[in-house]
């Protein structure tokens, strides 16, 4: 079984890619629908980008609460975003598993 605080952070961090998935649809709809208000392009925008900020943000939070060093795995996010997200995010799922897969003396060294 997962750690409660590190699925609940995982959790939210694929809320945030949702909700910013969403607004780069609606922001590549409305584009598509010819001269798109300034207003709601902006305000899509900005959805995506917090959106994605909240995303890296709540995947620290997971990283940190799984006990891993944040900082080059956060680097990986940035620079590898789609992709990254997704193995951290798989990474971080199969991390209890596979300790509690180990022998129980293994753990103890």
């Amino acid at each position: 079984m997962q750690n409660p605080a590190v699925k609940s952070a995982l959790e939210s961090a694929l809320v945030a890619i949702i909700v910013a998935a969403a607004c780069l649809w609606l922001l590549i709809s409305a584009t598509q629908e010819g001269d798109p208000t300034t207003a709601r392009v902006t305000m899509l925008a900005l959805g995506l980008m917090g959106g994605c900020c909240a995303h890296l943000a709540f995947m620290g939070v997971a990283l940190k609460r799984a006990g891993r060093f944040v900082l080059p795995w956060m680097l990986l996010l940035i620079l590898l975003f789609p992709l990254s997200s997704i193995f951290v995010g798989v990474m971080l799922m199969n991390q209890d598993e596979d300790a509690s897969k180990q022998d129980p003396a293994e753990r103890a060294v």
